[in-house]
């Protein structure tokens, strides 16, 4: 079964969930304030996610400037999350998700071919900048993405594929 294809246009899945740093994260109240930009990440353990996280942390700022808050979806445990969070000084919103939650209302599923084709470059990458596998927290093969959403609701950004933070920048 494909997962419902989510594109500019489409209006946001909405969530009210438990973050791990953050309490209770509401998207149509945060939209009322602000676009939301959502990262969905596998999990901390994973080289190439630590790679776009580093990527995000550097350069959050200039998302926020630009009147956006930052959501980061991860399939990692509490602990282990937690731990990540804290050592990281994260300080958006990281919320817990399983593969069939919110990834799926977001049509991400398996990761995307075209994704595929850069894990040879974005591991030796992660490689080089001293990024080790961790533990193994969720599915695998699930395919990362990003969405911007405007304060009405509607996406103005949809990717599946690894962190492209210029690309969020032009849609801002």
């Amino acid at each position: 079964m494909s997962e419902k294809e989510i594109k500019a246009g489409d209006i946001a899945p909405g969530f009210k969930l438990k973050s791990y740093n953050a309490g209770i994260i509401d998207l149509h109240e945060l939209l009322k304030n602000q676009k939301v930009i959502l990262i969905f990440s596998r999990y901390f353990g994973c080289p190439l996610c630590q790679l776009d996280l580093k990527t995000l942390l550097n350069r959050s700022e200039e998302l926020e400037k630009k009147g956006a808050r930052i959501i980061y979806i991860t399939q990692s445990g509490e602990k282990i999350a937690k731990d990540y969070i804290a050592q990281k000084g994260i300080k958006f919103p990281v919320i817990p998700s399983s593969k069939d939650e919110l990834y799926k209302s977001y049509g991400l599923g398996l990761i995307t071919l075209e994704a595929m084709k850069q894990v040879g470059s974005k591991l030796k990458e992660a490689n080089e900048a001293g990024f080790v596998h961790g533990e193994y927290e969720g599915w695998e093969k699930q395919g990362p993405g990003q969405f911007v959403i405007d304060n009405d609701g509607t996406i103005i950004h949809a990717k599946k594929g690894w962190l492209d933070v210029d690309a969020i920048l032009e849609i801002l």
